[in-house]
């Protein structure tokens, strides 16, 4: 027996074993060897091969737990009636028990073995592949003459809306039940509720992630009459990884039935129409993030009662929206019961349903796996809660704001004040720009600071010159540049510490304080530790304090607002802490840095020339009498 690929867990010894146990796969030929070659899927850490023989057809063969393995066979077995090709071959029953060895314990596994669906030919191999290959292509294939046609996705739907809907299992039932009866439990504690909390503490302001769990259970507890009864052999699975398509002969085959339960055909629906969905909502390029523009637009589609009578002219070239049309339509035809009145209320249900245990998935899409993103999951189950609720449709937009600022600006820390916080959150980016500084002192380097007046860094009563002293002392070096007191500017920032803005125009007297101790200050710094520290005047007005180090940056934006609050604010304006690793807002940063140190000019040289600065201030005084 030859295997090609590793397993995770299993040892080469018990793989043959669990291929071994399936003694049909051994031809009369004692060198009709099977091959094997490992493929990744199936329950985590079970095993899966697609198996060649010389005397069958290729097999996929799938090992896993006895329990799990004998369910997956039953389900199979129900939901499709058999395959009188196993059965023929002596195939079709859930193969072992074989022990195994995972991780240090023994365990018994079983094998279960399928027909191998896909090209069997070097001609066939391009026509096969699953759902999201189908629909990907469709919708974004440069080459329209290799994309599958309208009718060809059409016809695909219509075979998949059909499988669901055509059980011979469904049970009857003479009284009316409540919606209770068909929605299976959620499992709010692992993981659900915890995504719900997470998502409500980034947008506050989302009424419909409060109370959420409350709300579910009242409201499906208060539905007694259910429109639509079902209650059939589910396959439980239906996402687009398990619906293999010939796009060419428009086959599909459905794969997968470890999930397979007793259930409501609303739950196969709404899988499969949630990722019809997501799959057909492009991603942003070079992130992991759905393009929320997109999903905005094709959830509303989706939630409108008219969509499954069909749009016609109106879909225009939006292929997004043409594809969850068709879908709807043929799940109509497919399943009668949609038509009746609060069908499609009930079928929301699912689909929150299906969105809420999908919250349970984003920490794959973290990891860079083809799965929504906790933003766009988050509002279409506002969205769809919004639809139950009555509320009629939705326009709230969730903001992607804290997953764009800790990975593409890598955003380490956020330092915004609100009433009451403010002499926490600035101790908090005081202790943050003092860590900092002390590590910039340890790697004995150069940190670049631009500011207003520089006075917390440069005078011996600022808040971090400690850190400044030491950071010199090691060896390490400050480049500082700041507004000048002789450019116009200087105006407006004394006009921001007033009370009133009707003038005149005249330096504060506080705002001068500042800016004469932060120039004392680095004289007795330069005094001390000579050409280790520059200072520079800027000629162009300051927009914000940036501190650079190695390691770290910190942003603080200026906003006109009363400076006088800073008294009893501490601060008027929100800080951001970004990493180095963060290409983007580091490149940024820096090259605002390096614009006004380039156009900036020596403390010194300023000093010989406050004679022509003051002319000059003179004139612009005089233009705005």
């Amino acid at each position: 027996m030859q295997i090609v690929g590793n397993h995770a867990h299993l040892s080469s010894g018990d793989i043959r074993r669990l291929i071994g146990c399936v003694a049909a796969l051994s031809g009369s030929d004692p060198e009709d060897e099977p091959v094997a070659r490992l493929l990744p899927g199936g329950y985590t850490g079970s095993l899966v091969a697609l198996v060649w023989t010389g005397h069958l057809d290729p097999l996929v063969l799938k090992a896993g737990p006895r329990e799990q393995m004998v369910a997956e066979h039953e389900n199979r077995a129900g939901y499709t009636g058999g395959d009188p090709w196993l059965t023929e071959h002596g195939l079709d029953e859930a193969f072992g028990p074989v022990e195994v060895e995972i991780e240090a314990r023994s365990e018994l596994w079983s094998a279960v073995v399928y027909p191998y669906v896909g090209g069997k030919t070097f001609a066939e191999i391009s026509n096969f592949g699953d759902f999201a290959e189908l629909i990907s292509t469709y919708l974004w294939s440069l080459n329209r003459d290799e994309s599958p046609s309208e009718p060809t996705l059409r016809e695909c739907l219509r075979i998949v809306a059909l499988n669901l809907a055509a059980s011979t299992s469904v049970r009857e039932s003479k009284t009316a039940q409540p919606l209770l009866k068909y929605l299976p439990p959620l499992r709010w504690d692992m993981g659900i509720l915890a995504a719900l909390n997470t998502a409500r503490s980034f947008c506050p302001d989302l009424p419909e992630l409060a109370g959420f769990r409350e709300w579910w259970e009242e409201s499906i507890t208060s539905i007694r009459v259910a429109p639509v009864h079902d209650d059939r052999l589910l396959h439980g699975d239906v996402r687009f990884a398990n619906v293999l398509v010939d796009s060419v002969h428009s086959e599909v085959h459905f794969i997968d039935y470890g999930n397979g339960r007793r259930g409501h055909v609303f739950e196969d629906f709404a899988r499969f129409e949630i990722d019809l969905l997501f799959r057909t909502t492009p991603r942003i390029d070079g992130d992991q993030a759905l393009d929320h523009t997109k999903l905005l637009e094709a959830a509303a589609h989706l939630l409108r009662d008219e969509v499954s009578l069909g749009e016609g002219s109106r879909l225009g070239n939006n292929r997004q929206n043409k594809c969850i049309t068709q879908w709807r339509q043929v799940m109509y035809q497919a399943l009668p019961q949609m038509a009746l009145p609060g069908a499609m209320m009930m079928y929301r249900w699912f689909l929150l349903r299906e969105c809420l245990k999908r919250t349970r998935w984003t920490a794959g899409a973290a990891m860079g796996h083809d799965e929504p993103d906790a933003a766009s999951l988050i509002y279409l189950i506002c969205a769809l809660r919004r639809r139950l609720s009555g509320a009629g449709e939705s326009r709230t937009r969730i903001s992607t704001a804290p997953q764009v600022l800790a990975s593409a600006l890598r955003c380490r820390a956020a330092f915004v004040p609100t009433r009451g916080s403010e002499r926490v959150v600035n101790q908090q980016r005081n202790a943050a720009k003092k860590a900092a500084l002390e590590d910039a002192a340890a790697r004995i380097s150069t940190i670049r600071l631009l500011a207003e007046t520089g006075q917390s860094y440069l005078s011996p009563r600022g808040q971090f010159n400690g850190e400044i002293r030491d950071l010199l002392a090691a060896g390490g070096g400050l480049q500082v540049a700041v507004c000048s007191p002789h450019m116009p500017e200087y105006f407006g920032l004394s006009m921001s510490y007033a009370e009133h803005d009707d003038g005149p125009y005249v330096p504060n007297p506080g705002l001068v304080r500042k800016t004469e101790e932060s120039l004392g200050g680095f004289d007795l710094l330069r005094e001390e530790f000579g050409s280790l520290i520059e200072l520079r005047l800027c000629r162009f007005a300051v927009g914000a304090t940036l501190l650079i180090t190695e390691e770290t940056s910190f942003y603080e934006p200026y906003f006109r607002t009363p400076r006088s609050k800073r008294q009893k604010l501490l601060f008027d304006s929100f800080e951001l802490q970004f990493d180095a690793s963060g290409l983007h807002s580091r490149s940024l940063i820096e090259e605002t840095f390096a614009f006004h140190w380039r156009h900036s000019d020596p403390v010194d040289e300023t000093r010989t020339k406050e004679g022509g600065y003051e002319a000059l201030r003179v004139v612009f005084l005089e233009l705005w009498r």
